[in-house]
């Protein structure tokens, strides 16, 4: 899903401590070439999300999803400051 980003929900941050709900992450294809987002076996959809130690797959009910902009990468680090 090129030019998507997400970020985690705070009422999920417990379960996925890697992950800053402050911070947006660039949604990466679940395979090359698949733009789709995938359902799991318990027809839970999920995303996969490009982080600085690689990439992490979770379910999309618990993020947020913005269209990526060429200004977010300008933005301060809000993690930094909190």
């Amino acid at each position: 899903m090129p030019g998507v980003q997400a970020r985690l929900r705070s009422e999920h941050q417990r379960k996925y401590p890697e992950l800053s709900p402050s911070r947006w992450y660039e949604v990466a294809p679940i395979f090359p070439g698949v733009t789709q987002r995938m359902v799991n076996m318990a027809g839970e959809r999920l995303t996969r999300l490009g982080t600085t130690r690689g990439f992490v797959i979770l379910r999309a009910e618990h993020l947020e999803f913005r269209p990526a902009r060429d200004e977010v990468a300008a933005e301060p680090d809000t993690e930094a400051i909190a």
